[in-house]
């Protein structure tokens, strides 16, 4: 059997009077049953999706205090895409990694440009690509599991001075190892790519995990030829 890790929307026990959420609740029997088949919970839980994204395209969600969205009275959790998810939606991890594969290396390929004349610089926040020395590798992996998969960004073969990790202290005075400004640079543009595709309607409060992909962008000390 596969687990599903998504919020139930309805009440298992009281049946909707209202028709898009009886689909919704009916959808939700089969996805949250223990006897439902892996195929037919996959393809309940891809037409919930569905329904819920031409909902929110449609502008039926109504916005609630705390940023989630209520449709038809009841709390949906918020959902934030990445600003490529649209063009992935339906692709694969495998196709998602390789457009991950090629904006790292187009990136790094292609020189900073910064709008000059104006008051505000527009600043490419990938612009750190360009500066890692060619000895460093990036490698993007994917990993498929029961419930989901994971894309992982792993960065080999750092340069022996300034772009290993450094010591500063936190709030409480305890001294901690964090990124060099160099190495902290080419994460924050590795993870602007890693979530250009993703979407993330998690809740961590109740341990509700909602997303494209997981994974994470690290860094390996293992070396790489």
């Amino acid at each position: 059997m596969t687990a599903t890790t998504r919020a139930r929307i309805t009440d298992e026990k009281r049946e909707p009077k209202d028709k898009a959420m009886k689909k919704v609740w009916i959808l939700e029997n089969l996805i949250f049953h223990p006897r439902t088949g892996a195929e037919e919970r996959d393809a309940a839980e891809r037409m919930l999706d569905r329904a819920l994204a031409a909902a929110q395209k449609n502008g039926e969600f109504a916005a609630s205090d705390n940023g989630a969205g209520t449709w038809h009275g009841y709390r949906l959790p918020e959902v934030r895409y990445g600003k490529r998810y649209e063009e992935v939606k339906n692709l694969s991890l495998t196709d998602i990694a390789k457009r991950i594969r090629a904006d790292v290396k187009l990136a790094r390929k292609v020189d900073a440009k910064l709008a000059t004349g104006t008051e505000v610089a527009l600043i490419d926040p990938l612009a750190p690509l360009a500066t890692m020395p060619k000895q460093m590798k990036v490698s993007v992996r994917t990993d498929y599991f029961s419930g989901g998969g994971a894309i992982d960004v792993r960065v080999y073969n750092l340069p022996e001075k300034g772009w290993g990790y450094v010591q500063e202290e936190d709030y409480w005075g305890e001294k901690r190892w964090v990124p060099g400004p160099q190495l902290r640079g080419i994460l924050d543009a590795l993870e602007e790519i890693h979530r250009a595709y993703n979407f993330d309607g998690s809740d961590s409060m109740v341990d509700y995990f909602h997303v494209n992909y997981y994974g994470h962008v690290e860094v390996d000390w293992r070396e790489r030829p």
